[in-house]
């Protein structure tokens, strides 16, 4: 008999609805509840997904002895308080990226996980699915590595919002918004998977809004290449294909998430041959399940090792929004 992962989801919206599918999926993780702002929608989910509790606060969630583990799935700048509250109940966390909006939040909230003896992860999807894996075995076939070029451009219908002066979330910085922080944390999380923590790191923002963090250019230095990241939320483009370039050849790649095709093209035999696998239609199904069994079996040392990749992340991110290092 499995023992598996007792969930409650805090958040009722698409990421959620997605997350509860992919647990199900998962042989290791059950969702006990859901917690909504709105209590209608969280009841709606509820039936539609066959869970049979709705909390109706948040208290309850992180107060339920029942649950190994809370989700959160809620705006950026709830998650530093909310982390805390569940951690302070001896609830393990799931926060959904981008998990906290500074380095100094961040150390909070693993410093108090660790106190309790219970785990933080941030929910980076790309970095657990199989064909990321494949892509990492397979660099090692470039050779010297001379550079890449890393892009995630995805246009928001929330960029005519606000040139008319409306609301636009998804760009208040001061709520955890801001194209880095949203979708710039793919291609960071993949650089330093793949590469490693660079030496310096740029970031040159789009000009277009003054202030407005509307994507731009982010360059990750290493001792002997030079890494581009090509990040924005106001361009809209069909080609989101990413290169790695080597002495030996090229891989290359579709999207920073949910990475369905990797081609290698190598220099010696002229040659291209396709090296990914097919995958579920539900990628949050590979992280949730390495989160499920790495709770469930107490694997302090695979925890920490993800720990400290959110930690290096967070600190690259923030420092890049300041100007860059």
């Amino acid at each position: 008999m499995v023992i598996k992962n007792k969930i409650g989801v805090v958040g009722s919206g698409p990421i959620s609805c997605a997350m509860i599918d992919a647990i199900n999926e998962s042989s290791n993780g059950e969702v006990m509840g859901i917690w909504g702002r709105r209590f209608h929608l969280a009841k709606e989910l509820a039936k539609e997904k066959g869970v049979s509790k709705v909390y109706g606060s948040l208290n309850e969630v992180f107060e339920d002895d029942e649950l190994d583990t809370v989700y959160l799935a809620t705006p950026n700048a709830s998650h530093y308080d909310q982390a805390m509250a569940a951690i302070e109940h001896r609830k393990h966390v799931i926060v959904e990226k981008t998990a906290f909006m500074t380095a100094n939040q961040a150390n909070r909230v693993f410093d108090a996980a660790e106190k309790q003896n219970v785990f933080v992860f941030e929910a980076v999807r790309s970095i657990y699915e199989p064909n990321f894996q494949i892509l990492k075995t397979a660099i090692k076939r470039l050779g010297k590595i001379h550079g890449a070029t890393l892009k995630y451009q995805n246009y928001s219908k929330q960029y005519l919002a606000l040139l008319k002066g409306e609301k636009a979330p998804l760009f208040d910085e001061n709520h955890g918004g801001g194209t880095l922080r949203t979708i710039g944390i793919y291609p960071i999380y993949a650089a330093v998977q793949l590469f490693g923590v660079p030496v310096k790191s740029y970031y040159f923002k789009q000009p277009t809004v003054k202030y407005i963090d509307l994507g731009g250019t982010c360059i990750f230095e290493y001792e002997d290449f030079k890494i581009t990241m090509l990040i924005s939320k106001i361009n809209l483009t069909n080609d989101s294909i990413s290169e790695i370039y080597g002495e030996n050849g090229t891989l290359r790649f579709h999207s920073l998430y949910d990475i369905r095709t990797i081609s290698y093209r190598s220099i010696i035999n002229d040659t291209e041959e396709t090296i990914s696998e097919p995958i579920s239609d539900n990628s949050l199904l590979y992280e949730i399940t390495e989160f499920s069994k790495w709770i469930m079996m107490k694997d302090v040392t695979a925890y920490r090792k993800q720990k400290n990749i959110t930690l290096k992340a967070i600190s690259i991110i923030e420092q890049a929004i300041n100007g860059g290092t």
